[in-house]
């Protein structure tokens, strides 16, 4: 039987697909939570009008995000620590942290989009990536100084 999913079905497919499935799995599970309709020939027409409109979306929004992300490529952020002996922070400086500096700085970023592959617990300048879209990623200079105030 052919279905066209409305919505992301793990081990199935995503959204705007036309899949294949058993009677039974479609009557049983997709079409009573509302997951996918059946394949008709409106559906199908229906269907190419919505990915055209989904890819537009998509477009439109990508380009938003790449405006967005050469703006934040000039974007140098400093966050002041406590330093123990050495160059070695107390704590360390997490994604939180740096996202928070961000919205500080006009940009209003989740912290799940601040790309770290560990704590910084040094300080020093890093090169830190941000995700902004699926395709968009930029890289922003974070400075990680000392507070002084010992």
């Amino acid at each position: 039987m052919e279905i066209i999913l409305k919505e992301d079905v793990q081990n199935l497919g995503r959204a705007l697909e036309l899949v294949k499935v058993k009677t039974g799995y479609a009557h049983n599970f997709l079409f009573p939570r509302n997951l996918a309709v059946l394949a008709t020939q409106t559906a199908k027409r229906a269907l190419a009008a919505e990915r055209a409109k989904a890819e537009e979306r998509y477009r439109q929004e990508k380009a938003v995000f790449q405006a967005q992300g050469e703006k934040m490529k000039a974007l140098s952020l400093t966050i002041a620590a406590k330093v123990s002996e050495g160059e070695k922070l107390y704590g360390s400086v997490q994604a939180s942290d740096i996202s928070a500096k961000l919205k500080e700085a006009g940009h209003d970023i989740d912290k799940r989009h601040v790309l770290l592959d560990e704590p910084i617990k040094q300080l020093g300048m890093y090169t830190i990536k941000i995700q902004l879209h699926k395709e968009v990623e930029t890289k922003i200079k974070l400075w990680i100084i000392s507070d002084e105030s010992k």
